[in-house]
């Protein structure tokens, strides 16, 4: 079984007028050694709602700033 278990996104976004915002993020854990099958895939549907409110919330933070 493994010992960590990492999930990451990437993104480009066009944002018109030749400008463009990148955005990347990753979640990690480590993965008990007594971790089951059903653990396990919890542990992950976990993280991606993680990653995703991440990239959101990254993507709303930084597009307000671009806009001044």
């Amino acid at each position: 079984m493994f010992k960590e278990l990492r999930i990451g996104f990437a993104r480009t976004i066009n944002l018109g007028n030749y400008e463009s915002m990148r955005i990347e993020a990753s979640v990690t854990a480590d993965v008990p050694s007594e971790c089951s099958n059903d653990e396990y895939a919890a542990m992950k549907a976990s993280m991606q709602t993680e990653l995703r409110q991440l990239l959101e919330q990254t993507y709303r933070e930084q597009h307000k700033t671009g806009k001044g």
